[in-house]
């Protein structure tokens, strides 16, 4: 069912929920993600048919159709979008719910987390865990801040232009930090064979959270999980974290 609800800066969010019950989970979509990618529709499918709520969403200043232009789009924000889809999923009756996040979305579930006591449990998929461990956006913090914004490929428009003040605000995050916070269980999935985001990420992460907590690696699987079965056993890992902790 498509839905939309606000933000905290009066922006319409565009959603798409499915299932019910009493038991629900947010899926925090990647840097230029949006929120039909096949492994999120696949995630929330699978969590419906097992009696949980999920919402996957298109963050504001980002691809997809919620409000706002990709120039503006910060981490921060999307913090901020996520605690929205949160209170979203208590309207509609959730009383245990979980956050996803792959790759950025990963650090935005992680934050998010960390300062919001409703999160009751916690999956990190492929989470950039700190900037200095980045392999996709430090090699262009240079041209970046000369220029006042940098391109990157989109899979819905070619290309996105992200301003400087993006680089900035997420240098504000280390997730290795935040996840002490993280009073819920947490799940780190990461990718065998990730190129973008590098398995230390995964190891600072699930090193400094608290228990119960748990590490799986995805053996033979790129970043965005392309083949079916590595996709089929992330899904199926997130799964199984939400049916034990919500």
């Amino acid at each position: 069912m498509h839905v939309t609800f606000p933000n905290d800066r009066d922006m319409q969010l565009s959603g798409i929920l499915d299932g019910e019950g009493k038991k629900g989970t947010v899926i925090c979509s990647h840097f230029t993600g949006f929120k039909e990618i096949r492994h999120y529709y696949k995630l929330a499918k699978s969590l419906a048919g097992n009696g949980m709520v999920a919402l996957r969403f298109d963050y504001s200043d980002c691809i997809g159709q919620s409000e706002g232009s990709c120039e503006d789009m910060k981490l921060t924000h999307q913090v901020r979008d996520t605690l929205a889809a949160m209170d979203f999923l208590e309207s509609k009756g959730v009383e245990r719910i979980g956050l996803m996040g792959h790759s950025l979305g990963g650090t935005t579930a992680i934050a998010t987390a960390a300062n919001d006591a409703r999160v009751k449990a916690l999956v990190s998929v492929a989470a950039l865990a700190r900037l200095e461990w980045d392999t996709l956006f430090r090699k262009k913090a240079e041209q970046w801040k000369k220029q006042g914004y940098i391109t990157f490929p989109s899979w819905k428009r070619g290309e996105i232009k992200i301003s400087y003040g993006f680089y900035k605000d997420l240098s504000k995050y280390d997730s290795t930090s935040l996840i002490r916070g993280v009073n819920a269980p947490v799940r780190v999935i990461h990718a065998g064979e990730d190129n973008l985001v590098s398995i230390e990420n995964a190891k600072g992460i699930y090193e400094n959270a608290n228990e119960p907590k748990d590490l799986k690696i995805v053996e033979g699987a790129d970043h965005m999980f392309s083949d079916s079965e590595h996709e089929d056993e992330m899904v199926n890992l997130c799964l199984k974290w939400f049916e034990k902790h919500l």
